[in-house]
């Protein structure tokens, strides 16, 4: 998977339709800020196609990925997508607003690192197992992504954190607590 899209280990990645509450520009904009050699060394790629308001976004990521500065994606196959998750060395998911998040459970789940908006309904998705940003702070973004590339033994805290995080949230756990829901109702 990496030989096919041309991609090192490491990399940080963002998953999900390409849309204004997704904030990419907010994660472009703290990527760019990054110092030049982390940039280098770690890549950024997008994993989404273009949805509503992202023209302007998808002609700058079509820029940035001629230029070599990302790699954009667009769709790419459940089955490839988990080896994007896997080889990736933090997960970036800073959105202005989201009813869940499935993302961030993947990454998880994948054991990497995650980057969460402390907006909308990451937090509670999240818990203590992301490190949250404000959405709409680029340099706290920015620091937030330095540090998790360079911090290991906090990226490795937030992998464990994470990994329980997403072994508590399943689709049973789910069903349990909403059918706890319909019977307190009654």
């Amino acid at each position: 998977m990496l030989q096919k899209y041309g991609l090192k280990p490491g990399y940080f990645l963002f998953v999900g339709t390409l849309q204004p509450r997704k904030n990419v520009e907010g994660i472009l904009a703290a990527f760019q800020a990054l110092p030049e050699e982390l940039r280098r060394s770690r890549g950024l790629v997008i994993a989404g196609k273009a949805g509503w308001g992202a023209d302007a976004l998808a002609a700058k990521l079509h820029g940035l990925r001629s230029e070599g500065a990302c790699h954009w994606l667009q769709y790419v196959p459940a089955d490839e997508l988990k080896a994007l998750y896997q080889c990736a060395g933090v997960f970036v998911f800073p959105s202005l607003w989201e009813g869940f998040g499935i993302p961030v459970l993947e990454a998880f789940a994948s054991g990497i690192p995650v980057i969460a908006s402390n907006v909308s309904s990451l937090p509670e998705v999240a818990g203590d197992a992301a490190l949250l940003v404000d959405p709409q702070g680029i340099t706290e973004l920015r620091n937030a992504m330095e540090r998790l590339a360079q911090d290991r033994d906090f990226a490795q805290t937030l992998i464990e954190r994470g990994r329980l995080r997403a072994r508590q949230m399943t689709w049973e756990t789910c069903a349990k607590k909403t059918l706890e829901v319909y019977r307190q109702a009654l």
